[in-house]
């Protein structure tokens, strides 16, 4: 290793001065100029009380030190040998081309050839090792031409050394010759001491005293202050970054486009093998995009990952939170209970051009997987909900806002977490926001607030399995996965917010059913395991037959490709289920399809009024749009059947009965409302096809509406405009008005 000359101090000094900011050595004086600056810390854990904050912040603003992409400055931990090569080469540049930007790795090289930097055997340092005191010293001393006696007058305070000292486990009194041996050089003391060298050589005009206002931040904002590994995901303008204590490896992506959407899936390795992380960023055409997080850890060694987003040129912020609306839940029945509640809230950003953007930001919602095997090859699945916890926090320096969404692992679960960030408002009013958060609270059962790139997670009902021993089962409910609310309120509103969760639905349904022309369910029904053997997976027709509408009434409108195929394909399964012996006969050319057809198993399940109803009604929309007569043909035979059982069907009380068994029994008590909103449907299919069948459906539907109005149980909006519609006002019933049936 070739030693630096004598000769080659003066050489780097001069080349110092002339790369230093604009002040001559010859102008300044012993006798120090103190100005006193009023700024704000463009570091979140540099505070106006820390030791080194003037001798850091000047170095930063002239460019000498960087600060970290998270905005902290990390002051102290270790610095390191890359770290220390970068900012010597912007101070004496020893490289060929100056301070220009250069691998890590040359600058290392060429201090060591600089007699900078001492190693007993070449090759031994690499970009990550850490500095200690005895190395900087000499490279201290040899940049600026220093003796021991200078260095030791410009370093700081022997106290701040023997603190340092202890966090090493180094007891008093310490040696010298163990501190440069043994202690690495932080960053705070590599910043004062570089500082206070520029000062001894005269290349400093004057000295800068600042008073850093507080930076404003979220009251759970906290530094990261140790060493962190950051990650960089995606984008430009708006950077995303993941960030943890352990080591994080990029493994893999992969895009994902529809008409509508694309999905870009980012795979990660954290720290021990085991623990991983996939982000999805779903963009849509509208410029709006999701992010779902989800952190998988399968050891049992607790996790954190941070999944930060900044945002440059902000003004002013907001964050409009959802708990100002209480949510009543009956805590006495912890088991049967939804524990989940509703996103954290909008967090919208004025900006310094005047415009406006917002982000829906979710919870995060850790949980454990459970899964079922069968005998029959049949799977089940769901997860255990472990915590829904709040995971945003933030802080705003300068113009930069920073985001940190926190995904906290206690080993071996699943965390989630998801946010929505559009350029523009999600609501285009205050009171439609304002409106929604209190209908979340309200209906937070029936509300989706568990996004993930697979879908949303919902409470499951306790008659499912592999339900968990607290009860807290959730799963994806394919009724809840088509977000027909959102759809409506985007109708009457056109908020960008349901906009967007309805063309999530439609990527959610299409990547749920793959290759499959149906919509198969993937949790066990103990109910009907226990009445019929039947497990997961099977076809519930309800569930097809309301995706079929979603499809059909949505998907044109939203430039959804092929949206009638779920129409037909489903018309074209019930069609079929005569010859595969999933019916209740009543007579020729009469009979009920059954509700649930097996997939693994075989035979017929029971017919509940809803579904009998809501197939017919696909099939009649079949017949209407594809003109083909066996969908008229099977809806017919439905129709038959009702008319034979009318009566029997018709309880004392008025009400429907629920279900017709195989052996016809009918059993169970409907639905409150759906059942009513399944024949004011019917009744107006068959108006334009065959009339011959109202007298039959106006009497059910007369009978249905007279046990709501006796048991004061209201009715719903779509019952409310079906019936002024069909000229049937009359047979509204009594009570409140509902947007969610019961």
């Amino acid at each position: 290793m070739r030693k630096m000359t004598k000769y080659a101090l003066p050489l780097l000094v001069s080349i110092f001065m002339a790369t230093a900011p604009s002040v001559h050595a010859e102008e300044a004086s012993n006798e120090v100029q103190v100005m006193l600056v009023d700024i704000e810390s463009p570091f979140t854990d540099i505070e106006d009380d820390y030791w080194a904050k003037s001798e850091i912040i000047w170095l930063v603003e002239n460019g000498y030190m960087t600060g970290y992409r998270d905005l902290q400055f990390r002051p102290s931990i270790s610095m390191t040998i890359g770290e220390a090569a970068q900012v010597f080469n912007r101070v004496t540049p020893f490289l060929d081309g100056g301070a220009d930007p250069a691998p890590v790795e040359k600058l290392i090289e060429a201090m060591q050839n600089a007699g900078m930097l001492s190693t007993p055997a070449p090759d031994v340092f690499n970009k990550e090792s850490i500095m200690t005191i005895s190395q900087f010293k000499i490279a201290i001393g040899q940049a600026f031409g220093l003796t021991d006696e200078d260095i030791e007058g410009i370093w700081p305070k022997a106290n701040r050394i023997q603190e340092k000292a202890s966090l090493f486990g180094i007891k008093t009194p310490v040696r010298k010759t163990v501190l440069r041996d043994r202690i690495a050089v932080d960053r705070a003391t590599f910043s004062v001491v570089l500082y206070n060298a520029m000062q001894e050589k005269n290349l400093i005009a004057g000295s800068k005293e600042y008073n850093l206002l507080q930076t404003a931040h979220s009251p759970d904002f906290l530094p990261q202050t140790g060493r962190v590994f950051l990650e960089k995901v995606s984008f430009d303008e708006h950077p995303i970054y993941l960030r943890s204590v352990e080591p994080i490896q990029f493994t893999g992506h992969t895009r994902i486009d529809n008409n509508f959407s694309r999905d870009n899936v980012y795979f990660y390795e954290v720290g021990k093998k085991g623990a991983t992380v996939e982000l999805t960023v779903r963009s849509f055409n509208n410029g709006d995009y999701f992010l779902f997080s989800k952190l998988e850890n399968s050891t049992s060694d607790p996790l954190t990952v941070d999944v930060l987003q900044k945002e440059n040129y902000v003004d002013t912020y907001e964050l409009y939170r959802f708990d100002r609306n209480r949510i009543k839940r009956n805590t006495d029945d912890l088991f049967n209970t939804d524990m989940t509640s509703y996103p954290t809230g909008v967090l919208r950003f004025h900006n310094e051009d005047r415009t406006v953007q917002e982000r829906m930001v979710g919870q995060s919602y850790r949980s454990r997987q459970l899964a079922m095997e069968y005998p029959e090859g049949g799977h089940s699945q769901m997860r255990e909900l472990l915590a829904e916890e709040e995971s945003l926090s933030f802080t705003q320096v300068g113009s930069t806002f920073m985001s940190v969404h926190t995904l906290k692992s206690e080993g071996h679960d699943i965390i989630d977490q998801w946010y929505l960030n559009s350029e523009n408002m999600l609501f285009n009013e205050d009171a439609h926001r304002e409106a929604w958060m209190l209908e979340s609270a309200k209906y937070y059962k029936k509300r989706n607030n568990w996004y993930t790139a697979i879908g949303p997670f919902n409470k499951m009902v306790t008659t499912t399995e592999p339900l968990p021993e607290n009860g807290q089962g959730y799963g994806r409910s394919l009724l809840l996965m088509k977000e027909d609310r959102a759809m409506t309120l985007y109708h009457e509103q056109q908020d960008r917010y349901f906009e967007n969760l309805v063309y999530n639905a439609f990527v959610n349904l299409k990547n749920f059913r793959g290759d499959k022309p149906y919509w198969e369910t993937e949790v066990t029904s103990t109910y009907l395991k226990g009445l019929y053997g039947i497990t997961a997976p099977f076809i519930d027709t309800r569930f097809n037959e309301q995706i079929a509408l979603f499809y059909y009434r949505s998907g044109d409108e939203l430039g959804i490709d092929d949206y009638k195929e779920p129409l037909r394909n489903y018309a074209d399964l019930l069609v079929s289920q005569k010859d595969q012996g999933h019916i209740i006969p009543v007579a020729e050319n009469a009979y009920y399809i059954s509700d649930y057809f097996p997939i693994i198993q075989e035979g017929p399940t029971h017919s509940s009024m809803n579904h009998v109803l809501g197939g017919m009604n696909i099939l009649l929309m079949a017949y209407n749009e594809f003109g083909d007569a066996k969908y008229l043909d099977t809806a017919k035979s439905i129709q038959n059947a009702l008319v034979i059982n009318k009566d029997d069907w018709i309880r004392d009380n008025g009400d429907i009965w629920y279900r017709i068994a195989p052996d016809h029994e009918y059993k169970g008590d409907d639905y409150k409302h759906l059942t009513l909103e399944d024949l004011i449907n019917s009744y107006s299919l068959w108006e334009s096809v065959d009339p011959s069948y109202l007298p039959v459906l106006e009497e059910m539907i007369a009978s249905k509406a007279s046990y709501l109005s006796n048991k004061n149980l209201g009715y719903t909006t779509k019952i409310k405009n079906g019936l002024r519609k069909l000229g049937l006002l009359k047979y509204l019933p009594k009570g409140e008005e509902r947007t969610d049936a019961l």
